[in-house]
């Protein structure tokens, strides 16, 4: 795991730093502590260096602002290029909670920041407190898409949370997500896409509820960790390893081997996931391909399709999982064959272990086999398909199939083909903008099955 924002060059560690960073190097994969002016930020570059996983970030906190000016901007390159330590530049941001600083000079040595990490190439450690709406409408206009970022100890502002999103800004929460009374903050956490999600403990502040009271570090990141993964119904492997990975992603720390490898299978909770293809006749507007590689902490782009029995060596013992699911970076149903024969080897061996296909319901068109359900007949279980539509005019204008007219109809004969042959079926959707629950509800009672609505998770502008 790791603390993408800590203080520990802060003189509340003077006493104990030694061990505080012998315990994070024990524990976990990386520290990123981070500077608040140019003199502190030389600090944290000194610390970096007691460690062989800690790091440094040099910035300008919005309340320092006052302190500086365009004529810093030199200084703060120099100082970022001292060290091969540092991976980000931050924080900084608007702070209008106290206006320690004034309002135009946040805004200039924010702007200031952001041109020298267009210059050095690195991403950026974003600070806002009451300044919501102005940071939104600010990442809007000076962004523009060209600059790697994450917005830090996010307070659960939507205004924030779309604009940071549509600019492929990553959202580090920190112990204020743990906390009772912050129901709302949590909630956002389903809107976050896995690939964006980053923990942090912003020690020596901000506490987590077990040990709030007490002097925050960074090892106490476990605990922001835990929450999430309970909310999100995860496991604390799954939050671990999707946040170490994005963490190491935004900050150029070197994934391992492991990290790097294309997934043919992967487990998420006591689940295994087979992710057969690349390619999906529909382009979904609110689909990560092509812009996503990495979901749930794995790399799911396959840059070639691997044989059947790849896939069965990599599952190795099928009765140890909960149910398998074929469900990857595209659709299923564009291997079919291969399908067949995996399912047909997973059952050999384990006939109580339940096996799901996710699908955009185009199989017959896939394919161009009329009789699929009945050669999967005993094989799969179950299926998820994605309808995300309520109308044949809905479905054309967001899931965009490549089989053009008659793809509706097709999707709707493969769900009431499959239930009539006694498959399990639930239809899902995305609750994008401008999405119908009411309508898709009544699809689903019109065709006997339940259904489910997935939250949107915004991985670029919807009107682009």
């Amino acid at each position: 795991m790791i603390d993408t924002h800590a203080h520990i060059h802060f003189p509340q560690f003077d006493e104990d730093r030694e061990e505080v960073i012998k315990e994070c190097e024990e524990k976990l994969d990386a520290v990123i502590t981070v500077g608040c002016d140019l003199e502190d930020s030389k600090k944290a570059i000194e610390v970096a260096g007691q460690g062989r996983n800690i790091y440094a970030s040099v910035g300008i906190h919005p309340h320092e602002a006052k302190n500086y000016s365009e004529k810093d901007y030199e200084r703060l390159v120099e100082i970022v290029r001292s060290s091969s330590k540092v991976v980000a530049l931050g924080e900084m941001g608007l702070d209008f909670y106290r206006n320690i600083s004034p309002k135009e000079k946040q805004y200039e040595i924010f702007k200031m920041q952001v041109e020298a990490a267009r210059e050095l190439d690195l991403p950026v450690i974003i600070h806002t407190r009451n300044a919501a709406k102005e940071m939104a409408e600010f990442i809007k206009k000076e962004f523009k898409g060209e600059l790697k970022g994450v917005i830090h100890c996010f307070s659960g502002e939507k205004v924030l949370l779309e604009a940071a999103l549509d600019e492929g800004l990553y959202i580090s929460y920190a112990g204020p997500v743990t906390y009772p009374r912050n129901e709302e903050l949590r909630e956002t956490l389903r809107y976050v896409p896995s690939s964006r999600l980053l923990v942090e403990t912003d020690s020596p502040y901000l506490a987590p509820q077990p040990v709030r009271g007490r002097r925050n570090k960074p090892t106490y990141v476990a605990y922001t960790a835990k929450v999430i993964s309970e909310y999100l119904n995860l496991s604390f492997s799954d939050i671990d390893r999707i946040t170490t990975v994005n963490a190491k992603r935004l900050f150029g720390i070197p994934l391992t081997d492991e990290e790097k490898r294309e997934r043919l299978v992967y487990k998420v909770g006591n689940r295994l996931y087979i992710n057969l293809s690349t390619r999906c006749p529909c382009s979904c507007k609110f689909c990560f391909r092509g812009v996503e590689d990495y979901i749930l902490g794995y790399n799911l782009n396959l840059k070639r399709e691997p044989i059947a029995e790849e896939y069965m060596y990599r599952i190795k013992n099928p009765k140890v999982y909960d149910e398998i699911v074929f469900c990857g970076y595209g659709e299923p149903f564009e291997r079919f064959d291969d399908l067949t024969k995996i399912a047909k080897w997973i059952k050999k061996f384990s006939k109580d272990t339940p096996i799901r296909v996710d699908t955009c319901g185009l199989g017959y068109l896939i394919t161009g086999r009329e009789d699929l359900l009945d050669h999967l007949k005993g094989l799969v279980d179950s299926f998820s398909v994605s309808v995300n539509a309520s109308s044949p005019e809905e479905y054309y204008k967001v899931v965009r199939p490549s089989f053009g007219k008659g793809s509706w109809e097709s999707l709707l004969k493969f769900i009431k083909d499959a239930v009539s042959k006694g498959f399990k079926v639930t239809i899902t959707a995305v609750d994008y903008p401008g999405f119908n629950k009411d309508d898709f509800e009544k699809l689903a009672e019109t065709l006997g099955v339940p259904y489910r609505i997935r939250p949107y998770k915004r991985f670029r502008n919807w009107q682009s």
